[in-house]
């Protein structure tokens, strides 16, 4: 029994040190949101071992991050049905972040050709998505699903 608990810790604490590697700013500590988060708090330190327990005991992440509950973010549910796409704004948001901007450029190009655009509404459609560009990207910590949720509104009106 204290060996299967050694055991609990140790992967508890490479646990941990794995999430801090990836740190982003959130609300919850190194243990990840859920019901540990909103009771024991975001503090680093071993509070974060009783944390990362009481989450794995209640098993509540998975809920809580598709409910948007339990001090987690709601997993993105609006990309568009084209996975290429998709990938595709993943992979160059900061590159179509700055064509956007210009209202040109080779990632816009692309955008097109993904989107089935024609060639004759290029340009026009270039220029709304540049005259749009707050809506599109209205924070340095927008995601992909949030620009391509925007990108198809201005398409499709």
């Amino acid at each position: 029994m204290k060996k299967l608990l050694v055991v609990a810790i140790l992967v508890s604490f490479s646990l941990i040190g794995i999430r801090s590697a990836f740190a982003v700013e959130r609300t919850y500590g190194a243990a990840g949101c859920g019901l540990g988060s909103m009771l024991l708090g975001n503090e680093p330190g071993m509070i974060q071992v009783l944390v990362l327990t009481l989450n794995s005991l209640a098993y509540n992440q998975t809920f809580g991050i598709s409910s948007g509950t339990l001090n987690c973010e709601k997993t993105p549910t609006k990309f568009v049905a084209n996975p290429q796409l998709n990938q595709f704004v993943v992979a160059n948001l900061d590159s179509l972040a700055k064509d956007i901007a210009r209202g040109e450029g080779e990632s816009l190009n692309t955008l097109a050709e993904l989107t089935g655009l024609s060639s004759d509404k290029k340009v026009a459609i270039f220029q709304k998505l540049q005259a749009n560009f707050s809506n599109i990207f209205p924070s340095e910590k927008v995601e992909a699903p949030e620009v391509i949720d925007q990108i198809m509104k201005i398409l499709n009106s």
